[in-house]
């Protein structure tokens, strides 16, 4: 049985070989050569969902670097984006922020403190 390591350096390997290829295609062939069990599938399957939106927001944050937006910026209207389509009050949404501000700033500390 193949580690999920070995079966997703697989398919990445197979990606890099042919970036034109469809990832689902890929995915789907590996899969069946593997005979990769159920749970595993699902695995893979959230695995390139995330790939993917990790890529569509990296792609999002070039293009508001290329208009001349910060990466703070662009990151304030992400949030607000998403605090608008979960219909939160200006209060949560400024708790929100307060809260990512906050846990930003004990990261930027501890990263600081620790020398990484």
């Amino acid at each position: 049985m193949n580690t999920f390591d070995e079966i997703l350096n697989s398919i990445l390997k197979s990606i890099e070989d042919n970036p034109s290829v469809d990832i689902d295609e890929v995915i789907a062939q590996k899969m069946s050569e593997m005979g990769i069990s159920e749970e595993s599938k699902k695995t893979l399957s959230e695995t390139n969902s995330y790939l993917e939106a990790y890529d569509e927001m990296y792609a999002k944050l070039q293009a508001a670097k290329a208009e001349g937006d910060t990466r703070r910026e662009w990151v304030q209207e992400e949030l607000l984006s998403i605090a608008d389509r979960h219909h939160l009050s200006e209060e949560q949404k400024e708790k929100l922020f307060s809260d990512i501000t906050s846990a930003c700033d004990n990261s930027l500390k501890t990263t600081i403190s620790k020398g990484e």
